[in-house]
């Protein structure tokens, strides 16, 4: 599912600040399995996942989903492969869009949209179900705008 072999990236190359972020990254990780990356600041965590992502270009090494190399890959076109969750709420959001809104983008990701109304109350009453499991009272702020949450 996912492969990353002898990833590298150096950030400042050649100056007195340069930085090894990744140095020979290797790690695969098959359809249903997951891992943890855990380190301390500078470890090369989000670097991994940019690169992953396609947000951080790597010096050398390869990025392979589903045994499809992506190395080369712009973000927009890995994101038909992949999703990202960011730690911060206001990064991979559309800020100024409800929280309702927001889930029905992630729901149509990659479809076929058309032109019809998306946001109904058959799919509101599924996104209240599916937040009330996480505990967080989100399900009553479906019309929340996603800024005012922050």
């Amino acid at each position: 599912m996912l492969d990353i072999k002898s990833a590298r990236k150096v950030f400042y190359k050649g100056q007195p600040d340069e930085k090894i972020a990744l140095n020979g990254l290797t790690l695969s990780l098959k359809a249903g399995e997951f891992g943890v990356v855990i380190g301390s600041n500078g470890a090369g965590k989000s670097s991994m996942l940019n690169a992953i992502s396609g947000a951080l270009s790597l010096d050398s090494g390869q990025v392979l989903i589903n045994g499809n190399d992506v190395t080369n890959m712009p973000v927009h076109k890995r994101a038909a492969r992949l999703a990202r969750v960011f730690q911060d709420p206001m990064k991979g959001t559309a800020a100024s869009m409800t929280v309702g809104e927001n889930m029905l983008l992630a729901e149509l990701r990659g479809k076929s949209r058309g032109f019809r109304p998306g946001l109904n109350a058959a799919r509101l009453a599924a996104y209240k179900e599916r937040l009330a499991v996480l505990g967080l009272g989100l399900e009553n702020r479906l019309d929340t705008k996603v800024e005012l949450l922050s």
